[in-house]
């Protein structure tokens, strides 16, 4: 079966389970500004025709929350994943085949099962210190969520470490309104992570905000990016990057991310050693910061003075 035939299946089998009608489908995209007509879904379903263009692709992501679908079930199969919200690391979040496979295997052992269980993510704040004069590296988070359930408004936090990385597992250390709940450790896999449990219980639509830190044992070298996906709009993102110690990156860029495409942008060092990324209205996708530590000279120093 190609992938086609896999999108028309997998898109029609979703379908049905929701018991809604085409009609209403399309009316309800139509509400979400993502329109698409009652044909073309039509088409999809039946495998006539796939989806395609940056639009397209954006109706399909929306059809992915409509009907309850993991991020990337229907996307990754007309050749489009797509990343979902998970805290920091570079391209790690969704990588291809295996990887992937592995993120979604850690979301259902932590309890997440369809995108409705994830809490919106509305604000969101990122403090990374690098520090080159210490061992372990801290990365702080501050979010505002609102429930999409009533209950108890949850998060997961998925990391996959890159081969380049130590395969250390994370410290994961609530620090306002959450709690620690399931973990996952899987060294072979160089996946981690925990559920993040909001404190109380909301009703849906309701707020809350909350703050964790995740501390990674790495030399400041050992990183060279700071990354965050989303899988909705969110209100406000801001990531910043604090290069402590005698060690500066030699050159560093913005990474942009969205249904319309990817964006590389040159940025510098401010006068306080940081490197920020903002964004209002933004989603989903993935934003953050690569940067590049350049050759050591420590080795040629040496030798110099010998």
């Amino acid at each position: 079966m190609g992938e086609g035939e896999r999108f028309a299946s997998v898109l029609r089998e979703s379908i049905e389970q929701s018991g809604l009608s085409l009609t209403v489908i399309s009316q309800r995209l139509r509400a979400r500004h993502r329109p698409v007509s009652v044909a073309t879904l039509s088409n999809w379903q039946s495998g006539r025709s796939l989806p395609g263009g940056e639009q397209s692709l954006g109706v399909v992501a929306a059809l992915e929350e409509l009907l309850g679908k993991s991020p990337d079930d229907l996307a990754g199969l007309v050749g489009a994943p797509r990343p979902r919200g998970r805290s920091i690391q570079p391209a790690n979040y969704v990588g291809r085949g295996s990887r992937r496979e592995v993120f979604h295997r850690a979301l259902e052992e932590l309890g997440f099962e369809t995108p409705q269980q994830y809490a919106h993510e509305r604000v969101f704040q990122q403090h990374v210190v690098i520090d080159s004069s210490r061992e372990v590296q801290r990365f702080d988070y501050r979010l505002t969520v609102r429930a999409l359930e009533s209950g108890i408004c949850r998060l997961p936090v998925v990391h996959l470490l890159e081969p380049s990385e130590p395969n250390n597992s994370p410290e994961f250390i609530p620090l306002e309104g959450c709690a620690v709940g399931r973990r996952v450790a899987w060294p072979e896999h160089r996946a981690y992570g925990v559920e993040l449990k909001v404190e109380g219980v909301l009703d849906a639509g309701q707020v809350a905000t909350l703050a964790y830190r995740v501390e990674m044992t790495a030399k400041a070298t050992d990183l060279t990016a700071a990354m965050y996906s989303v899988p909705r709009r969110a209100n406000d993102v801001l990531l910043e990057v604090e290069f402590r110690g005698e060690r500066k990156p030699l050159v560093s860029e913005r990474y942009r991310r969205t249904e319309s495409g990817e964006s590389v942008t040159p940025v510098r060092l401010d006068r306080r050693d940081r490197l920020q990324v903002s964004d209002a209205r933004f989603g989903p996708g993935t934003f953050g910061l690569r940067w590049d530590w350049g050759e050591d000279d420590e080795d040629d120093e040496d030798e110099d003075s010998c």
